[in-house]
Order: structure tokens, then C-alpha cells, then sequence
């Protein structure tokens, strides 16, 4: 059965009939986001050079913030936080379409992370990785990792997107749907269909998925757009009572830190782009550019568990490939290869030990999978799936889809990609389905102009997104007059802020002073 209250709406009777005017497809799509564009009545923003580079404030007024650590790191399965780390929850309340006349609402999820030393007039840096994990397990990552020293200066305060997570939480697939999309299509009983019936379930699937979803939530179809995910940080910096924020986005987190400086430029006080996804992409590139850049991660991390004779043997990188393809067979008890691709990149990309410690230990995890034993990849895959694979998470994406790939396009994607990128082509393709018959929300805002210089940092091991996103957004960037810094890492994890010391001091003289280091790189 589908939820009854996929949202939690407040006063839920008082809506409107305002219907989105932004280029949408499959199912009505709802009210759209009209929103100013953060001046207050002081005019157009600026065309001209950034000026100097304004100082963030601590808030003026706050949430009400409640100690939560324990019940966070049991949500995500992750360790204590390390002695002297403070983490504290709040929420807040956003309205779903901003700018409409409506007091319909949603219940934004906020986490702060901190040291105890960390000063009581520390300005807080925002954090969003958008739809890739809640935005609170990225704030834990980076509490229990290298990056933890950037809390000794600025609290890190993560907003989950709205049905993401804390924030609204969604529920509006039926478990056949969800495990359908989640599976690519993958039926056990019809292995010998191969990719055309896996085509065929993901094209019905989604299509159902999608009409039984906006039903339940109508008439907000499309407002989990990244414009809307943006509206409800901007609602978090009027009830500080500052100025301006500063935004940490991290993987397709920066798409929701782009759109906000598209639509608030004079409130953005600092912007760093960690590992970015390619904004304003469409969902070819953005898929293509997904599939080289994790394959190119889970090839990095083959050399690695190579190099430190991992339980995986002599060819890690066969042994991966062949885990995968028992999977497709049906041959891995009920798991899927999008499972196993899944779970493996998930454990990859979601570590705070050292780089030594989880080539070994995911290296085990596989090694025991492909000799029988697959619990423990079982409880990886379910992880990954409460992590990664929500319906606010696939409601989201597709509300951001941009140019979608035509269905009849779909097999020859698998060609080519599974030749292009052979460990994740032919699941990328497949994914490009999962949005089939979803609405999709107005374009997103496009940033006319920076006031501050970006920071972008690049991993070159995340396996969540690859590392190929920043070719997109440097154009974007420069493209709008803007000043911007790259510094890369090499390492292995999710959001190089969160796992490279080095980064994170970098990150914090940025916010400290507004100013972005050479281009440079940070070691591994």
C-alpha cells in the first residue's frame, strides 16, 4: 500500500492551483517555484566584478538544537563520534512552494556538527550533498574523519533535502515498484530476457511508480526540485538572521549550492563544490559522465586491493566483473548486479577508516560473496538501499532530470557504455529508465554572476559520482565572470572535504578570509 501522508504537509486542506510552467514530463506537474532573487527590493544583482569578500557571522537567532549522536550514527551503521566531536539535530519549517500564496509546509532536518572547542561566535558553514546520502551522514563522515579539523573553526550545520533523510520524509512506492527500480529491472525467473525484458519491467515500472507517486503527493509533483531544496536553505538563513551563508555542496549537493546562487546571489558569502555533478547537464551527459567516473574509481580501487594482496587475488578487477555478472545470471541468491555495484560503491565511498583498512575490508566482504557466504554483502546491499535509494531520492532526481534519454535510446546506451566503462555502463543506462513517466520540475536556475570566488575541490576515487563533473561546472562558472580555485585528491571516500586534512584546511582559510589558494593539489 502507498502512504496516505507522503509528506508532512502542514495544514494540508489549504492549497493551490497554480500549475508549474517549466517544461514537464509524464504526469501534472503541480505548482512551480517563484521565488526573488534574494536583493530584497535593492535591485538586480550586480553584473560587475565580485566585491571584496564579505565576513560570515554566527547566527543571530538559531534552532532549537537538541544533542542527537547517538541516534544518528545508529541510523547510518556508523562508529561513535571520536571524543570532543558534538552533534546536536534540529528542524525547521519551509514552506513546499515558495513565493505561492499556500501555508502548505515541509519540515526541513538539520545537523550540526562541532568540536567543543569550537567557538560559540563561529560563523557555520551550510552542508548539502543533495541527493546522493542525507546531507546529516555527510556531516558524520566529516565529524569522524581527517576533515573533522575544519569543525575547529566552523561548525558544519547539514540540511537534509526536503524528502531526503529527516526532512519529509517520502513514501509513496508500493515494495514491488521500489524494488523493481532499485533491481534496474532484474527478475531472477527471466535471466535468459536479458537487458530488452529489464527494459521493458523499468519502462512499466517506472511509468506506475510515477502515476501512483504524484497522485499521493498532488499537487506538488515537482517541488523537490534542487531550486527547492535551495529555498529551504534560504529559509534557514532568515531564521539566523545573517546575511549571508556559507554553502559546503558536496557531489550532487553542489547542483542545490549552484542553484541557490542562482537564485540568491547576494546572500552566498562563501561556495565550495566538492567533487561537483555536472550542473545543468542533460541526463545523457550526466549519465555518461556517472558511468566513466565511477568505473574509473572501481578500477582505482582494483589497483589498490592488487597492490595490497587483498582477498580479491591477483586480478581484482576480473573478480569484481564476475561477481557482477553472477549476479545478472541470477546466480547470488536474490541480489541483483545494481545491488552489487551499489553496495560495493556505497562501502567505498561512505568510510571513515584508513584507505589501507577498507581496500581490505571491502575486498573481504566480495571475496566472501563470490565463495558462497553472502551475508555480508546481503547487509551491505541493504545499507546501500536505505542510504541511497529512497523515493524522495528517485522523486528528486527525476524532478532534476534535464533532457531525458528517449526509451528506444536505452539499449544501444547499454552497448556502448557496457564497452566504453565495463563495470558500471550497462547499469547507468539501465538507471536512465528509473525516471520514466516523472515529472519533471522547471529548469534549473542558472547563476548569472558569483560575489564570492568558488572553491572546487575534485576527488578522483569517489565512487558515488566519479570525479568527472567539474569539467562541466568550471565553464559554468567562468561562463557567469566568476573566480574560481580547483584543488584535486586523489583519495578514496565520499567528499574530499570529509577525508583529506589538507582539504579541509583549505576549506577553512576560504571561509575565513574569502579568498580561494592557486590551483593546486592535496596529497592522497
Amino acid at each position: 500500500m502507498r502512504s496516505v501522508l507522503p509528506v508532512r504537509l502542514l495544514c494540508a486542506l489549504s492549497v493551490v492551483a497554480a500549475l508549474a510552467t517549466g517544461c514537464a514530463v509524464g504526469p501534472d506537474t503541480g505548482p512551480a517555484l517563484v521565488i526573488d532573487n534574494g536583493n530584497d527590493g535593492d535591485g538586480p544583482a550586480s553584473s560587475a566584478g565580485p566585491p571584496p569578500p564579505p565576513q560570515l557571522t554566527a547566527p543571530n537567532a538559531d534552532l532549537a538544537w537538541k544533542p542527537c549522536a547517538s541516534p544518528v550514527t545508529a541510523r547510518f551503521g556508523l562508529p561513535a563520534v571520536p571524543a570532543g566531536v558534538l552533534v546536536d539535530c534540529a528542524d525547521y519549517q519551509s514552506s513546499i512552494t515558495p513565493g505561492v500564496a499556500t501555508v502548505d509546509a515541509v519540515v526541513v532536518s538539520a545537523v550540526r556538527v562541532r568540536l567543543a572547542a569550537t567557538p560559540a561566535t563561529a560563523a557555520p558553514l551550510v552542508l548539502t550533498s543533495g541527493t546522493d546520502v542525507p546531507s546529516a551522514l555527510t556531516a558524520m563522515l566529516l565529524a569522524s574523519a581527517p576533515g573533522r579539523s575544519l569543525l575547529a573553526d566552523h561548525p558544519i550545520v547539514a540540511v537534509d533535502r526536503r524528502g531526503i533523510g529527516e526532512s519529509s520524509p517520502l513514501d509513496c512506492l508500493t515494495v514491488r515498484e521500489r524494488n523493481a527500480l532499485l533491481d534496474n529491472g532484474f527478475d531472477s525467473s527471466d535471466v535468459a530476457g536479458g537487458t530488452a525484458s529489464r527494459q521493458q519491467r523499468l519502462i512499466s515500472t517506472a511509468a506506475e511508480a510515477a502515476d501512483g507517486c504524484s497522485e499521493t503527493i498532488s499537487p506538488y509533483q515537482v517541488a523537490f526540485t534542487a531550486a527547492n531544496a535551495a529555498s529551504d536553505i534560504e529559509r534557514l538563513r532568515t531564521i539566523w538572521k545573517v546575511d549571508r551563508i556559507g554553502l559546503l555542496g558536496v557531489g550532487s549537493g553542489a547542483d542545490v549550492a549552484l542553484a541557490y546562487s542562482g537564485l540568491y546571489r547576494n546572500r552566498v558569502g562563501r561556495i565550495v563544490l566538492d567533487t561537483p555533478t555536472p550542473y545543468l547537464a542533460s541526463a545523457r551527459v550526466r549519465g555518461q559522465q556517472l558511468a566513466a567516473g565511477t568505473d574509473a574509481a572501481l578500477a582505482q580501487f582494483a589497483t589498490l586491493c592488487a597492490a595490497a594482496r587483498c582477498a580479491l587475488g591477483s586480478d581484482p578487477r576480473r573478480a569484481i566483473d564476475g561477481l557482477i555478472d553472477q549476479a545478472a545470471q541470477g546466480r547470488l541468491a536474490t541480489l541483483s548486479d545494481a545491488d552489487v555495484l551499489s553496495a560495493l560503491t556505497t562501502e567505498l565511498a561512505l568510510t571513515t577508516a584508513d584507505r589501507a583498512a577498507t581496500v581490505t575490508r571491502v575486498a573481504t566482504l566480495l571475496q566472501s560473496a563470490i565463495t558462497g557466504d553472502v551475508a555480508p554483502l546481503t547487509a551491505a546491499v541493504a545499507r546501500a538501499r536505505a542510504i541511497r535509494g529512497s523515493d524522495g531520492q528517485l522523486l528528486s532526481r527525476c524532478n532534476d532530470t534535464s533532457q531525458p534519454v528517449g526509451q528506444n535510446e536505452i539499449g544501444d546506451l547499454v552497448t556502448s557504455w557496457t564497452q566504453q566503462y565495463p563495470l558500471t555502463g550497462a547499469d547507468t543506462a539501465l538507471s536512465l529508465l528509473r525516471c520514466n513517466g516523472w515529472p519533471a520540475g522547471p529548469a534549473a536556475p542558472r547563476p548569472a554572476g558569483f560575489d564570492v570566488a568558488v572553491l572546487v575541490l575534485n576527488g578522483g576515487t569517489d565512487t558515488i559520482n566519479g570525479a568527472t563533473g567539474v569539467g562541466a561546472v568550471e565553464p559554468l562558472i567562468l561562463a557567469a565572470r566568476g573566480t574560481s580555485s580547483t584543488v584535486t585528491w586523489d583519495g578514496l571516500g565520499y567528499s574530499v572535504a570529509a577525508h583529506s586534512d589538507c582539504a579541509a584546511d583549505i576549506v577553512g582559510r576560504y571561509a575565513n578570509t574569502g579568498t580561494v589558494p592557486d590551483t593546486g593539489a592535496c596529497p592522497s
